[in-house]
C-alpha cells in the first residue's frame, strides 16, 4: 500500500526539523545573551562594593569619575542587552510558531495516512474473508460430490 500524499508528508517531516534546529539555533542565542547581561549585572555589583569601600577612604573626583563613566556603561549596555534579547525572544517566538504551523500539518498527514492504512487493511480483510468463503464453498461442494 502507497500513501498518496507520502512525498508531502516527507517535506513536512524535513520542514518540521529545519524550523526545530533553527529554533533550537535561536534558543542558544537567547540563553548566551541572558548569560552576557547577568555577567554584567554581576561585575557591576562587584565594582558598586569595590567604589562604597573604596568611598570610605580618600577617593579622588577622577577615580569617581572613572566609575560614574563606568556605569554609565554598564546601564547603556544592559539597555542593549535588553533589547537584544527582547528582539531574540520575538524571533524565538515567530520561529516557535512556524514550528506548531509544521507540526500541525504533519500530524494532519499522519491522520490522513493513518485512516487511508485502515481503510485498506480492513478492503485486505473483508478481501481475505470472502476468498476464505469462496474456498470454504468450493470445499463443500467437492465435498458433496464424493
Amino acid at each position: 500500500m502507497k500513501f498518496k500524499l507520502e512525498a508531502l508528508l516527507k517535506l513536512n517531516k524535513n520542514k518540521e526539523d529545519l524550523v526545530l534546529r533553527e529554533m533550537g539555533k535561536i534558543n542558544h542565542h537567547l540563553q548566551n545573551q541572558k548569560q552576557r547581561q547577568n555577567f554584567m549585572t554581576t561585575v557591576a555589583k562587584e565594582r558598586g562594593e569595590s567604589r562604597n569601600q573604596k568611598i570610605s577612604g580618600t577617593v579622588t573626583a577622577n577615580t569617581l569619575a572613572i566609575y560614574d563613566n563606568f556605569f554609565q556603561g554598564v546601564k547603556i549596555q544592559n539597555a542593549r542587552q535588553t533589547q537584544i534579547i527582547s528582539e531574540v525572544s520575538e524571533r524565538m517566538e515567530k520561529t516557535r510558531e512556524r514550528l506548531v504551523e509544521a507540526m500541525r500539518k504533519r500530524k494532519t498527514l499522519e491522520i490522513l495516512k493513518s485512516a487511508q492504512l485502515k481503510k485498506f487493511r480492513a478492503k485486505q480483510q473483508k478481501r481475505e474473508i470472502k476468498e476464505m468463503d469462496e474456498m470454504a464453498t468450493n470445499l463443500w461442494r467437492r465435498h458433496d460430490e464424493f
